[in-house]
């Protein structure tokens, strides 16, 4: 794919990363790229006695996010229940991804980058009797944990960081919604759209609502709800989202 970006700003709203590959890829390719992280990630308390004991017996460990798996071994390490054999799984392949860089792990994990998807695998099909442990952030859907019980596991939720409003960056960042030309936002979940949307309502009208670059149909339903209009990539990986930008914008689509 060749297609030029130029003139095109974008915002990127998730929380910072240093050397964020999608932010380089898009600017690669003439977009003027920020960082307005709008949600700070903040470690949970240290695994306790209970909570440490379900894990160290469990039948399976299953990470929901990149931030699962940073914070989630950063308290397996200091709790010793690293390394393990026992089976990894990730949420789609980005959280994979973090686990084979970081950790040398391989998961499983599915296609389809979501709940769904992860309860379509072969292996989290016959569960009865099994102890999994959800390793996520504060809060969240449930339908995992709802599907798994369904077919006999035991689960439990080790909750390993939370998100928090970020508001330093809200004058950056209406300032840059204010200003004319091309704009697209990026927002990689429902809590970061809905902080979003939260920053617009203080507002009181004066600024634009954007188009908002999403990863996945779940993602796409939040924004439709809080009245965002969404492009919509395959899943979270850098090259879908730069894919689906690349298909969505060109210059003539706001020539006058």
């Amino acid at each position: 794919m060749t297609a030029s970006l130029t003139g095109l700003r974008v915002l990127i709203l998730r929380s910072a990363r240093p050397g964020d590959p999608l932010a380089a890829r898009l600017t690669a390719r003439g977009a003027e790229v920020h960082s307005f992280p709008l949600l700070a990630i903040e470690s949970r308390p240290a695994l306790d006695a209970d909570l440490s004991a379900a894990v160290a017996n469990a039948d399976g460990w299953i990470f929901i996010s990149r931030h699962a798996v940073r914070h989630g071994f950063e308290q397996l390490v200091a709790a010793g229940l690293v390394p393990t054999r026992v089976p990894i799984f990730a949420v789609g392949a980005t959280t994979a991804a973090a686990l084979r860089e970081d950790w040398d792990i391989t998961a499983r994990y599915p296609r389809e980058a979501n709940t769904e998807g992860l309860l379509g695998l072969p292996e989290l099909q016959a569960v009865h009797g099994q102890t999994l442990v959800i390793f996520r952030g504060v809060g969240g859907r449930d339908a995992l944990r709802a599907g798994l019980r369904a077919r006999g596991a035991q689960v439990r939720y080790c909750e390993v960081y939370r998100r928090v409003p970020e508001r330093r960056w809200e004058p950056a960042l209406a300032a840059a919604l204010a200003a004319p030309g091309p704009l697209l936002l990026v927002a990689h979940s429902g809590e970061v759209l809905r902080a979003l949307s939260q920053l617009l309502e203080r507002a009181g009208g004066s600024l634009p609502r954007p188009v908002c670059l999403v990863p996945g149909e779940r993602v796409a339903d939040i924004a439709r709800g809080l009245g965002f209009e969404s492009i919509v990539a395959a899943s979270a990986l850098t090259a879908k989202m730069e894919q689906a930008v690349c298909r969505w914008y060109t210059p003539e689509r706001f020539q006058a």
